[in-house]
């Protein structure tokens, strides 16, 4: 069937469109030689930013920009390297919107801050410091380093996570940890929930804190844990076997509203607090 001078029309429109998209996006690559313990930062207002370890000493930046709106700077000083995106007054979120693939080596230390994400960093062994408003941020399979992840809503996952100091905040985005370990990790948020599924490893010191969501805990019969919990106006529950602390509480113990107690040698303290919301304990 013959072409119509209509649809004749809509195929041109959609053919300088294309071209048009093709010529806007535009992709930048950096490559550095680094020593050992690096630090990386991406400074990236709207778009993702995606952080691999891999083996070596180079960093490789990989950046692709989606308007003439939009620029990235690149630059090393020594040891330190920084992505930064810079874009047009007035340019609109999508015009300033860059994507970024970095790799880095794996004892790296990681800096990304932004809005709209999302963030991910995976298979490192340096400190990971993650700040976005609004963006879904995802860190696995990293240890022996200080994770510090920080947004407004975005929602926050950590898996694997193990050996260092983890500190989560966050205003209304939910918060989940899988088999995340070490000798300090705090969680706050306020209205968001935070959910915790692992043992609690060894001799750690652990608070999960929020003030209208709810906190759930799923611990193997293995864990080793000196447990309180309390929920202030909210509710408190436990199936998970805990024989009574021989530390005191500075709350009462109300039944439905705060229970503390330990299991096996109560190895890790750990701390569940929430100021309306409904706090449970399980055994998996």
């Amino acid at each position: 069937m013959a072409s119509t001078p209509a649809s004749k029309t809509v195929l041109l429109a959609l053919a300088f469109a294309a071209t048009v998209a093709l010529a806007a996006e535009s992709k930048k690559e950096f490559k550095y030689t680094v020593g050992s313990k690096p630090l990386v930062t991406i400074v990236n207002e709207y778009g993702p930013v995606t952080v691999k370890g891999v083996p070596g000493h180079q960093v490789t930046i990989t950046a692709t920009t989606h308007s003439d709106k939009v620029d990235v700077d690149s630059s090393q000083a020594g040891n330190r390297t920084e992505a930064r995106t810079h874009m047009q007054d007035g340019a609109s979120p999508d015009e300033a919107r860059v994507d970024y693939e970095v790799s880095v080596p794996m004892d790296a230390s990681v800096s990304v801050r932004g809005s709209t994400g999302p963030y991910s960093a995976e298979r490192l062994r340096g400190d990971v410091i993650l700040e976005g408003d609004l963006a879904k941020v995802e860190v696995r399979d990293v240890s022996d380093a200080h994770v510090h992840v920080h947004t407004v809503d975005g929602p926050i996952s950590l898996t694997n996570v193990s050996g260092g100091h983890v500190e989560i905040t966050s205003v209304g985005g939910d918060v989940e940890l899988l088999n995340v370990t070490g000798p300090k990790v705090t969680v706050n948020t306020t209205n968001g929930n935070i959910r915790y599924t692992g043992d609690f490893g060894s001799n750690g010191d652990y608070s999960l804190t929020n003030n209208f969501g709810n906190i759930d805990v799923s611990l193997p019969a293995s864990a080793s844990v000196d447990l309180t919990a309390r929920s202030m106006k909210g509710s408190a529950f436990s199936d998970f076997p805990l024989e009574q602390s021989k530390r005191r509480t500075t709350f009462p113990l109300t039944a439905g509203k705060a229970f503390a107690g330990t299991a096996n040698s109560g190895a890790s303290s750990v701390r569940l607090r929430s100021l309306s919301g409904t706090i449970r304990v399980t055994k998996r």
